[in-house]
């Protein structure tokens, strides 16, 4: 840890297979604890309000959860101005991998090293509230597999998800989207709309391979009908990056994409990001322009 820095340990207690007393242990195995505090959180509010509370005192704050908490760390980052980092503790720590943060020995680097990056995130806007999402957010097939993928227990990383997309092409279907794209207005079939920040999702499904190919502008994903048997083969390939040059699969890049749905159905609907439900279409998805600090233990 670095010289007269502070740093608030945001728990988790329910990401991931560990326990919470593992996870105490664990942290305070790497926690100086004359420069550190130590927090499990109660809710998600819980959550936010501490690490903007101690975001606001100039407190490094280490997410220690899955992409769930640092969705709600990052945010107040993105607000306050603040610093954070991760342990990646969840079933999925998508963002994680994207920061090259992979275990506690990582975390020790970044805490360490003290390499601030300005990660990618993308806004999420609806006509309500806005969010962010550290991953992609998307609709169809992303968000079902999500949904299921929260109600499986025991499992984690890709063999969850990959387990949750299996069970979403016993229905498989398409659905009929609106999408405006830096003003171009077209209505598309669609399994999958996924707007992309960083390459992971789903446990690190290589969803996104060349996200970072403009740094400027937003990947989207989206991938038309296929059959059952084209589907199981699609998603093998996404697990290795491999998905783009299949015919059903379109990769582009845009400053914005607003999307809307024109069929009825409650999973057409709905939007996810980071394995957590973000709200119901219609939706504008960007890149986020505010800085968000992070801490890394190498240069990406």
């Amino acid at each position: 840890m670095k010289q007269g820095d502070r740093y608030l340990f945001l728990i988790n207690p329910k990401s991931g297979k560990m326990r919470l007393k593992a996870k105490q242990q664990l942290i305070a195995e790497i926690a100086d604890p004359n420069k550190s505090q130590v927090l499990v959180a109660s809710s998600p509010e819980h959550s936010g309000q501490a690490a903007k509370d101690a975001m606001l005192k100039g407190e490094i704050v280490v997410s220690c959860g899955g992409d769930g908490l640092q969705n709600i760390v990052a945010q107040q980052a993105v607000e306050t101005g603040g610093l954070m980092t991760v342990l990646p503790l969840g079933r999925g720590n998508d963002f994680a991998s994207s920061l090259k943060i992979n275990n506690a020995k990582d975390t020790v680097l970044a805490l360490k090293n003290g390499i601030t990056h300005h990660a990618r995130y993308a806004s999420v806007e609806f006509s309500n509230h806005s969010r962010i999402t550290l991953t992609c957010a998307g609709v169809g097939l992303l968000s079902e597999a999500a949904f299921r993928a929260s109600k499986i227990p025991f499992l984690q990383g890709r063999i969850l998800y990959t387990l949750a997309s299996l069970l979403c092409f016993i229905n498989l279907k398409c659905h009929s989207y609106q999408l405006n794209t830096d003003g171009k207005k077209t209505r598309q079939e669609n399994l999958i709309i996924a707007g992309a920040a960083t390459e992971y999702t789903g446990g690190g499904i290589f969803i996104a391979p060349l996200a970072r190919q403009e740094p400027d502008l937003l990947n989207v994903l989206s991938a038309s009908s296929v059959t059952r048997l084209s589907a199981i083969n699609l998603l093998n390939r996404a697990i290795s990056g491999k998905h783009l040059s299949h015919p059903k699969v379109t990769n582009s890049y845009f400053a914005q994409c607003e999307i809307d749905n024109q069929t009825a159905g409650s999973w057409a609907k709905l939007v996810y990001g980071d394995g957590e439900f973000l709200g119901e279409l219609p939706v504008k998805l960007t890149l986020g322009k505010r800085p968000l600090r992070v801490l890394t233990p190498t240069n990406i």
